[in-house]
């Protein structure tokens, strides 16, 4: 690769040829993604007319995980962890940004979330070895937030109906600012503005 830096430099990251097989990468992780907001709309519909609610929140809180971890593969095309030889990673993403209308401060960016699905297992680690887990112990909590009082709270995975906060671990992402701009790359990609 060192030896292609002129092409890589002239094509800056993608050679147009290969523009499909991103695309297509891109497709998987962004229909994934869309389909389970979808399934969780569904939930929450259902959940409203449901007599037991709580029968529903493992459905919905699995929906926002795949949402979620879908975004995170999917801001890699876009913001790559390092540059790569010849920084042919880096001049991808910037070429992938331009054609998918992305902007810098996208919500989809928020290395936070990347880094909390992408080590989970290593968070759920810290998380419970770091201080005594006392208080209000929730491993699955679907509702409305809840007054936080002197009394801590633990949540694995949370959802707050009223505020749109998905919670895990101490991380706190609002989720529909990050399924807006699923959505507006969706429409670009289905309008045929990226191919």
């Amino acid at each position: 690769m060192e030896d292609m830096k002129e092409y890589i430099d002239r094509y800056e990251g993608i050679q147009p040829a290969h523009f499909a097989f991103y695309g297509q990468a891109i497709r998987f992780n962004l229909e994934s993604a869309i389909a389970s907001v979808q399934f969780l709309v569904q939930c929450l519909e259902a959940r409203n007319a449901e007599e037991d609610p709580h029968s529903l929140t493992d459905p919905i809180l699995d929906s926002i995980q795949s949402i979620l971890i879908h975004t995170a593969s999917l801001s890699k095309y876009f913001w790559p962890i390092n540059k790569g030889i010849n920084k042919v990673h880096k001049k991808r993403a910037q070429s992938l940004r331009k054609a998918f209308k992305i902007k810098s401060n996208s919500s989809i960016r928020n290395k936070d979330l990347r880094n909390h699905l992408e080590h989970l297992d290593e968070n759920l680690d810290s998380y419970l070895w770091s201080k005594p887990i006392v208080g209000n112990v929730y491993p699955a909590y679907v509702g409305p937030e809840m007054r936080r009082d002197e009394v801590p709270y633990h949540f694995f995975r949370a959802f707050f109906t009223d505020s749109g906060i998905f919670e895990s671990l101490g991380l706190r992402l609002d989720i529909q600012p990050i399924i807006d701009e699923l959505y507006e790359i969706y429409r670009g990609e289905s309008d045929g503005e990226n191919t």
